[in-house]
């Protein structure tokens, strides 16, 4: 008994040809996203220089600057994905993330938690960027200052990361680079 795959054949070659009509949608897409990536670098430094011109924190124009860029990026994705999935509608994904965000929250508790203390430091600047710090036995000079977490280099050349929890809630000894001046 011979097996028949004429009904597989026609299904492959039909998915094969719906996804070869969908390149020049992909292709668009990418450019669109690449251009958003570079609007997203360009708001950055825009955003990073007004910030500092304002005011005197550091932190805050860091701050200041991720979100422009973070919010630029998450743009130009939703409208690259839009192209190439027309019925999707980022009101949907809203809705969507409406639902999920007690599930959300408990999963993802401790990067919540980082992100939180994140801001609050870049508020407060307990320190700013080449200041010496020690926290939990670790003693190396800012590096950068991230929301989530924080990168010291210490006097070994190695980089370590800090969750933010950890520097927020720590007894931080600081040397800052402003008093040695």
């Amino acid at each position: 008994m011979p097996i028949d795959f004429s009904n597989a054949w026609k299904t492959g070659v039909k998915i094969i040809n719906e996804a070869i009509a969908l390149l020049p949608n992909v292709v668009l897409a990418i450019v669109i996203l690449l251009l958003f990536l570079l609007l997203a670098v360009a708001g950055k430094s825009l955003a990073h220089r007004w910030a500092q011109r304002r005011r005197k924190h550091q932190g805050i124009a860091l701050l200041l600057a991720r979100l422009v860029q973070t919010g630029i990026f998450v743009l130009g994705f939703l409208i690259a994905f839009s192209v190439v999935a027309p019925s999707f509608k980022a009101g949907d994904l809203i809705k969507l993330l409406g639902v999920g965000s007690v599930a959300i929250g408990f999963a993802f508790q401790n990067i919540l938690q980082n992100f939180l203390a994140g801001i609050l430091l870049l508020l407060q600047e307990p320190f700013q960027l080449g200041d010496l710090i020690s926290v939990t036995g670790i003693e190396g000079n800012v590096h950068d200052i991230q929301a989530r977490a924080t990168v010291i280099t210490t006097k070994e050349g190695r980089r370590v990361v800090i969750p933010n929890a950890i520097l927020f809630t720590s007894p931080v000894a600081v040397e800052s680079t402003a008093a040695k001046r």
